[in-house]
């Protein structure tokens, strides 16, 4: 059957709107001390009890020769992963995609001293060195990517990112906005705007053909999620992006205009990327031009101040008939890494219930990574079922209600498609505007 695929086909630069903060991060410190021999075997019941563990060690062991990658063993799951200078191990209850964990892990890192000065210290300082002393103060930034792998089923792990519903015609009033005041101040060096808001991108703009990877996009989201930048209307924050450099860095001018003001507090962030370090009062500028044009149009700033405070997800109801009987679904799009998922709807409304949700498309992508030949999947529950359908230009994932038969299913997921493509510019980037 041929389908009109939504979401666009172009890589923006490329969900779950659930904050991170919903899912904390325990971190054990288990100190040098003999008292704590005494106590190891509550501290190992205490480790088993947690969802994963994550351990990051440098390369010394490389001349072991030990090349193993993964174990599992009744429900504990092992994966390695060596990026020099480093080695990561996660121990986790749930198998699915833990060496994609592990990369966005060594990418948040690079973030922070870039892969280039990693080597550099470990050449410098030996292979026994403490990486923690460079590391000091950005916890927080790696227990918040950590948490993103429980936040959100698909997003991060596969490389893609949502976009914050938006009435297409106030998307594009505001990346042209963007782009123009970026254009009009000639900042050689300057190359994306970004706006960011409840971890999903309401717009960006690049210069001329220069392109962001998703996964640097979530590193940047990681970035301004932080609640200790919010606490100041502009921030100047050297970044790595892996993906676009790892050997180089960018000035990230980071600014939340309507958060914390006179006005109603607005959730929004203005990200404005240049690869030189002395743009911080050019930037500044624009940022202005772009607060006062957007706030000058009455019109445009009510409906974004909206989208922003309550986004408009995609209701399941938009289908038509026999609606009802689809609980939740995450579509991906392959080309533009972009990703729309329902709101919440009963029976799935409860933390535990989403949660359940989220384990079977996690399991459902796991699987079809495992066994490309599968492209359509009906599984029956006694609970719901499991509708999965993967082609070389989109990931459907769908949870139905148990007495659903394979025919009706497929039936709700041809309205479901038809129904993303013809909104498909309110809940997709179709176009990435340049300057």
């Amino acid at each position: 059957m041929e389908v009109e695929v939504p979401g666009g086909s172009e890589a923006v630069g490329g969900t779950d709107t659930g904050s991170e903060s919903s899912f904390k991060v325990s971190q054990v410190e288990i100190e040098d001390v003999e008292e704590n021999l005494k106590n190891a075997e509550a501290i190992f019941e205490h480790l088993e009890q947690l969802p994963f563990q994550v351990f990051i060690l440098s390369d010394r062991c490389q001349s072991w020769g030990d090349s193993l990658m993964t174990m599992t063993s009744q429900d504990n799951h092992i994966q390695f992963l060596h990026k020099s200078p480093l080695i990561f191990c996660v121990v986790s209850k749930y198998p699915e995609q833990l060496d994609q964990q592990l990369e966005v892990l060594f990418e948040q890192i690079c973030s922070i001293l870039s892969k280039s000065q990693l080597e550099n210290v470990y050449k410098k300082k030996g292979d026994n060195y403490d990486l923690r002393k460079l590391l000091r103060g950005t916890d927080r930034l790696i227990d918040s990517s950590i948490s993103s792998w429980r936040a959100s089923p698909i997003n991060l792990v596969d490389s893609s990112i949502s976009a914050i519903p938006m009435n297409p015609s106030d998307r594009e009033f505001l990346s042209t906005t963007m782009a123009s005041s970026l254009g009009a101040a000639k900042l050689d060096g300057a190359l994306f705007g970004i706006m960011i808001a409840r971890r999903q991108i309401a717009a960006i703009v690049r210069f001329k053909k220069y392109v962001i990877h998703p996964r640097d996009l979530n590193i940047l989201i990681n970035l301004v999620s932080d609640t200790t930048l919010q606490t100041d209307s502009q921030n100047w924050v050297p970044i790595c992006l892996p993906r676009f450099n790892d050997t180089g860095f960018f000035y990230a001018y980071i600014s939340y205009p309507w958060c914390k003001t006179d006005q109603e507090d607005i959730p929004a962030c203005l990200v404005l990327l240049s690869v030189k370090r002395d743009h911080f009062d050019g930037l500044k500028e624009v940022r202005q031009q772009i607060v006062t044009k957007l706030e000058g149009n009455a019109k445009f700033f009510t409906n974004f101040s909206q989208a922003v405070k309550t986004p408009n997800l995609y209701q399941i109801s938009q289908i038509g008939s026999n609606s009802e009987s689809l609980w939740s679904f995450l579509y991906l799009n392959h080309s533009s890494k972009q990703v729309c998922m329902s709101s919440s709807k009963i029976p799935l409304i409860t933390r535990a219930e989403r949660w359940i949700a989220r384990c079977e498309m996690r399991r459902s992508s796991s699987l079809s990574t495992r066994h490309p030949h599968l492209r359509t999947l009906f599984v029956r529950g006694t609970r719901h079922c499991l509708f999965v359908w993967v082609t070389d230009l989109f990931s459907l994932y769908c949870i139905f209600g148990p007495f659903v038969t394979a025919t009706i299913a497929f039936q709700v997921v041809e309205k479901l498609l038809k129904s993303l493509k013809s909104h498909e510019q309110r809940y997709f980037i179709i176009n990435t505007t340049s300057f």
